[in-house]
């Protein structure tokens, strides 16, 4: 599999590639043409070339063998689509039914795109503030060279809720590998107001029923998102969060007064 690399600095010097999970990927795994194959020689090789790990997300628990400082659980929510429309709507929850309801009512027109920039915007100006830290320019930069090469390899949907006129909130699927990815959305205050997100996610579940495919919501970590996600009967996957540092002495004390100082 490939290895997301990123430059590290200890007490301000970057010096050197360190694993680190790639933003827009909420998880990894390893494969390999041949389905017997024993991940311990990867996880060994990874180790071995590279001495900090700060955090790398993959699909596989690897065994306590596998010698990393920490493993940590954690859960994205997923839908199976096979079942058919009649059946996954019936576990959406009561909440979930009506808010549908609702947006039904609310006068959205729904439209395909391939502009990724009012999805941008839509997140700069409604969600940003709430990010601890904000987001870095270089991020929007990544999305935009991501969403194009998806759309190169005809696998990503963009689509937008508009009310008179104007764009209240987007989404951006990524169908791939047997799964369809719910890969980022962002929505104003008339767009959470509206259930203009509950709208284009209940679309595409209807549009893919009865397919052999997995809806991945790709939950973060926050209690209130998971809920949101649930009410739409998705149930919790695990996937795990493995780190390692295998710097110097001098190098592990550099970084510790680093936190100290700066953080």
């Amino acid at each position: 599999m490939p290895v997301p690399l990123r430059r590290k600095g200890v007490a301000g010097i970057v010096y050197r590639w360190v694993v680190h999970q790639p933003l827009f990927c909420q998880m990894l795994g390893v494969f390999s043409r041949n389905p017997a194959v024993d991940p311990a020689l990867f996880w060994q090789a990874i180790q071995q070339h590279f001495r900090y790990g700060s955090i790398f997300s993959v699909r596989q628990r690897p065994a306590l063998s596998a010698g990393f400082d920490s493993v940590e659980a954690r859960t994205t929510h997923t839908l199976d689509l096979s079942v058919g429309y009649d059946a996954l709507v019936q576990h959406y929850s009561r909440d979930r039914r009506l808010n549908l309801r609702r947006a039904e009512r609310a006068g959205w027109t729904i439209v395909e795109d391939l502009n990724p920039e009012p999805l941008l915007t839509l997140f700069r100006q409604n969600h940003v503030d709430g990010i601890d830290g904000g987001v870095a320019e270089w991020a929007y930069g990544i999305f935009r060279n991501l969403v194009q090469e998806l759309q190169k390899r005809r696998i990503a949907t963009l689509r937008y809720a508009l009310r008179d006129g104007q764009i209240e909130a987007g989404v951006l699927f990524v169908q791939e590998g047997g799964r369809i990815i719910y890969l980022f959305n962002a929505a104003s205050e008339s767009g959470r107001r509206g259930n203009a997100r509950t709208l284009l996610l209940d679309q595409m579940i209807w549009q893919n029923a009865g397919r052999q495919v997995w809806f991945d919501f790709e939950s973060p970590e926050k209690a209130s998102i998971a809920e949101f996600y649930q009410s739409f009967g998705a149930l919790a996957e695990p996937f795990w969060a493995i780190r390692w540092n295998r710097m110097n002495f001098m190098e592990k004390r550099l970084l510790h007064l680093k936190r100290i100082f700066f953080s």
